[in-house]
């Protein structure tokens, strides 16, 4: 996939391009701009465009405790990522209004934004605008 946006992040940041919000039903009728984003929920659901030298990095905490007049380690975390969390050209899950919005070289719209930002990966399936995937288990 080649990025068309003109945008090159930098550090960890990412370029998400949003999908279209659903504006016709499977029946023909077209809903309101308004109505659609509202069918949206609060995530939003895009394609990944360009990832920066940093994304997908992770950084090692050492925590020492001083016992008995010593410096002991005490513990290791680990924060961020141990491999890469998506590819470009694959589908991923943000907040509806994370990062931020500009309009690429190409005229379409774009979010830049921390790689820490996304909630997951998904499949082509996967549609976060649709009604049924909002109705209550055992509801009709």
């Amino acid at each position: 996939m080649t990025n068309k946006s003109g945008i090159t992040p930098s550090g960890n940041r990412i370029v998400i391009q949003p999908d279209e919000v659903e504006q016709v039903t499977d029946g023909g009728i077209i809903i309101p701009a308004t109505e659609a984003e509202k069918r949206q929920g609060a995530q939003s659901i895009g394609t990944l465009i360009a990832v920066g030298p940093d994304a997908w990095t992770h950084t090692t905490e050492f925590v020492y405790r001083i016992e008995a007049g010593q410096k002991k380690l005490f513990e290791v975390r680990t924060k961020g990522y141990s491999e890469d969390f998506a590819k470009v050209g694959e589908r991923v899950a943000f907040a509806k209004f994370g990062g931020l919005p500009v309009i690429g070289a190409d005229g379409e719209q774009y979010r830049i934004m921390n790689d820490e930002d996304l909630t997951c990966r998904v499949s082509d399936e996967v549609s976060f605008t649709d009604l049924n995937s909002r109705k209550r288990v055992g509801s009709k």
